[in-house]
């Protein structure tokens, strides 16, 4: 049923939570795990003094974004799944949705955090964005 799941993951706990399911749904149906990090283009101008050089803090950032998607491999590989990771600089909901088309994603396995207050309201959350707009299944996950 499943030969492809995206587990999209900001290196928090909720997203390691998700991945957890995603790693399991994956054993169950002998399907490679796609681990994607998107560092959020919108974040790098609010981060950059003007005496930081912005190739530092996208360093600092993809760091992160390495250590998020290494861990997830790490689970991965335990489960003995083919695990494949990637970090993209972008819009979050759109790198995602772009990661579905191109890699053929069966399901999407997502933590239901993100934004929140104003912030929210105004912009909604990359999870609620990629349930509306992607063409695969997308399962979303609770802490």
């Amino acid at each position: 049923m499943y030969s492809s799941v995206l587990v999209p993951t900001d290196g928090s706990a909720r997203s390691l939570a998700a991945a957890r399911r995603g790693i399991d749904i994956a054993t169950a149906y002998g399907a490679e795990l796609h681990v994607l990090s998107v560092i959020d283009s919108s974040d790098l101008g609010l981060w950059t003094a003007a005496d930081i050089p912005v190739e530092r803090v996208q360093a600092s950032l993809r760091d992160a974004a390495e250590v998020a998607v290494e861990e997830i491999a790490t689970l991965a590989a335990a489960d003995d799944v083919t695990c494949h990771t990637t970090v993209r600089i972008g819009v979050p909901h759109r790198e995602i949705l772009d990661a579905i088309d191109e890699l053929g994603i069966d399901l999407v396995v997502m933590a239901t955090h993100g934004r929140s207050g104003l912030e929210h309201a105004i912009l909604g959350s990359t999870t609620e964005r990629v349930v509306r707009l992607a063409d695969a299944p997308v399962m979303t996950v609770r802490e």
